[in-house]
């Protein structure tokens, strides 16, 4: 259903000679004028000296809801059938909605709006019911219902706004056609990191490097000067002075004979006795 702003444009469409049930269903429809939710119009409004079909025709393509006074007299005029199948085409393009109304018995079966849910509800004609007051007043009810629907849909969010929100919260991106450029992934895809990313990384990592080895080269350089130096300064034969025998100088350490080893289950050597 199409959405429509109040007031809503009714458009009734009857025959001569029922100009008596569109003066009683405009009654009806008081209370929802004075509540400013429709506005009336039929054929009976069009000015003096004014082109009637034109204007008509911008009447009936302006209308939000077209009534259809549905009776012996509307399906034999010509007027009025040109009048419905002009509705009916609004209405199969989703820009009006068309209620046709039951007045009186008839073969209304057969024609291109049968497949639309007639008024009253139960689908007996208004002047075949006891009161007709009852009758009108299911109608108007009914229309009431409608135009509460249309006002709903109207402010109701459409596709496009519902669809706003989602378009805005998406990051825009420019393409960038310049060589080597790489468009961003969407947030949330899983895929490898662009190049331009990864060619950054890989530049704070050397320049990590490269601070590192210039913080650790003046300190490796001492150590090795120390060590140059230390080695430098030592005699030739200092490195092996710890090689010689034991008894070579005043200051020689004493020399330690090497353990003596015993074999379990063999007698010990005793020392020979002096003369």
């Amino acid at each position: 259903m199409f959405p429509a702003p109040l007031p809503i444009d009714v458009f009734i469409s009857y025959a001569a000679a029922n100009e008596k049930q569109k003066d009683v269903l405009r009654k009806h429809l008081s209370a929802l004028k004075r509540e400013g939710k429709v506005r009336t119009w039929h054929t009976g409004r069009v000015g003096v000296g004014s082109d009637r079909e034109a204007e008509l025709a911008a009447r009936l393509d302006a209308a939000h809801l077209i009534v259809l006074l549905v009776s012996v007299d509307y399906l034999a005029a010509d007027a009025q059938w040109r009048e419905m199948e002009r509705a009916l085409g609004r209405h199969n393009a989703g820009r009006a909605r068309v209620i046709p109304i039951l007045l009186d018995a008839c073969d209304w079966e057969g024609t291109p709006f049968s497949a639309l849910a007639p008024l009253p509800p139960n689908r007996v004609p208004v002047m075949s019911w006891k009161r007709e007051s009852e009758a009108w007043t299911s109608v108007t009810l009914a229309i009431r219902a409608a135009i509460a629907d249309c006002a709903h849909r109207s402010a109701a969010p459409t596709l496009m706004d519902m669809s706003e929100p989602a378009h805005a919260a998406r990051t825009e991106r420019t393409l960038d056609t310049s060589p080597g450029a790489a468009t961003l992934p969407a947030a949330g895809t899983g895929s490898a990191p662009p190049a331009r990313q990864r060619r950054s990384s890989r530049a704070s990592t050397a320049a990590r490097a490269l601070i590192a080895i210039l913080a650790l080269g003046p300190v490796a350089a001492i150590a090795l000067f120390i060590e140059r130096f230390t080695t430098a300064g030592q005699p030739a034969g200092a490195a092996t002075a710890d090689a010689g025998p034991a008894d070579a100088g005043p200051t020689a350490r004493p020399r330690i004979p090497p353990p003596r080893t015993v074999t379990v289950g063999e007698p010990e050597p005793r020392p020979p006795r002096r003369p």
